[in-house]
């Protein structure tokens, strides 16, 4: 196989992802898993290119996708992270014949060959069982979206409704209140005052991406130690991890989405395989007990 797919001319995948602000940013991760994958591919003549989007606004994204479409690919890699934008770039792709691949959220109204992530509703859901447990009824819980384009996010709301089906289901009374910011603290200091809410009154805080330790580090200069839950092992949210002030990351391997999605990718397209429609990653709890054994990883 090997011999008979080096024989063959070069093959280019098209990835389309979230720039990443800083070197400590959630997407340079997802990034990382495919780089390595592309290094072991290149000898059967797998070529990259990339095409990074700035997050603040559905243009950049748009313009990602129409760069893509001038060159059409034998595939594409994509995090649908703005879900209206990426339905109408897929249905092109479908028309085109072009196979799409999904990492970090998925689309289901689309036809991707396959989505590779979480169960976002699952973790939304764990994560309320974590906050809540040995808690009390009539308790005060955040649930906060940071981010821009929230309306847009397919994968922060399959969390979110994860996260009140938890308490809707086993029927337990908690005060939960929704707020949606941008990368702010004085902007979630303004929404807790707006909302008459004393800092010190708050349980539990939901955090639904990465951005949990703006959140964290709020409650920290307070004095304030709520119960606090976010995602992923980036640095801001693992040294407010060891300060203790989050208590659960949820891990989204985001490594093995990239590196597992451009193997779906070659697999689909080269070698003429048939790769799973859905390959959800572990959910994994991490806390400062066991956080030495997931950073040696």
């Amino acid at each position: 196989m090997a011999s008979s797919l080096a024989s063959k001319k070069e093959t280019s995948f098209a990835v389309l992802l979230p720039k990443a602000p800083t070197k400590e940013s959630y997407w340079t991760r997802p990034l990382s898993g495919i780089d390595r994958a592309a290094e072991e591919l290149a000898q059967f003549g797998v070529r990259l290119d990339l095409y990074l989007f700035d997050t603040d606004g559905s243009a950049s994204f748009n313009e990602k996708t129409v760069d893509i479409l001038e060159n059409p690919p034998a595939g594409v890699l994509l995090a649908p992270w703005i879900s209206r934008e990426a339905k109408l770039f897929t249905s092109t792709l479908d028309a085109l014949d072009i196979p799409y691949v999904y990492i970090d959220s998925n689309l289901k109204e689309t036809h991707p060959v396959s989505y590779i992530g979480q169960n976002s509703f699952q973790s939304g859901y764990l994560a309320a069982k974590l906050l809540n447990y040995g808690l009390p009824e009539e308790r005060v819980f955040l649930l906060i979206h940071i981010g821009r384009e929230l309306d847009n996010q397919n994968h922060l709301h399959q969390r979110e409704q994860g996260f009140f089906d938890y308490f809707k289901e086993k029927s337990i009374q908690q005060k939960v209140i929704k707020m949606e910011i941008q990368e702010s603290e004085a902007e979630l200091k303004q929404q807790i005052a707006a909302k008459g809410l004393a800092p010190e009154k708050i349980d539990c805080v939901y955090v639904t991406n990465s951005r949990v330790h703006i959140v964290a580090e709020y409650f920290s200069k307070l004095g304030l130690h709520p119960r606090i839950l976010g995602y992923d092992l980036i640095p801001p949210n693992v040294k407010m991890l060891k300060k203790d002030a989050i208590d659960f990351l949820i891990c989204q391997n985001p490594e093995e989405q990239g590196y597992n999605a451009l193997n779906a990718l070659f697999d689909h397209v080269l070698r003429k395989q048939p790769v799973e429609k859905e390959h959800f990653t572990s959910i994994d709890i991490i806390t400062r007990e066991n956080l030495d054994y997931y950073s040696a990883k």
